[in-house]
């Protein structure tokens, strides 16, 4: 099969790139949306490093409290109500219900395949810019 370098590019990006979104819309499919209340500020120190974090409660089924530590920054008071989503199977797999606090991690894991691939793209000497690229004969990928 003969793709041009572009095309190549794509499939490749596509083939790094899927699976990681794709366990993301598993996890959103299967979560439940809920609310909890944000407890108290907790801090970590990594080092000279220090942050702090939201730390929120709420119940699965209504016996349970399960506590999670949300996304760094103080962007909650002691006492509000916040958006979650959780895991019905496993509830202290929970976030907050917001586009940064569910995507930011699979974005940066998408980010360095990604960034990989740009520089592979761009870079004039590891693929010329009229190659064509050939896969599926001996050798597996090969540069025509």
């Amino acid at each position: 099969m003969q793709f041009s370098k572009a095309a190549f590019i794509l499939a490749l990006a596509t083939l790094f790139v899927l699976p990681f979104v794709m366990n993301r819309l598993v996890w959103l499919y299967h979560s439940v949306a809920a609310t909890g209340t944000m407890c108290f500020m907790g801090k970590t120190l990594d080092g000279q490093f220090g942050s702090e974090y939201p730390v929120i409660k709420f119940s699965s089924n209504g016996k349970d409290t399960i506590f999670f530590k949300g996304n760094h920054g103080p962007e909650y008071n002691p006492g509000d109500i916040i958006p979650i989503r959780f895991q019905k199977n496993n509830p202290a797999d929970a976030r907050i219900n917001k586009f940064t606090n569910i995507w930011v991690d699979t974005i940066i894991d998408i980010a360095v395949p990604v960034v990989f691939l740009l520089i592979v793209f761009l870079h004039p000497g590891i693929i010329p810019h009229k190659s064509k690229i050939v896969v599926g004969k001996k050798p597996f990928i090969r540069l025509v």
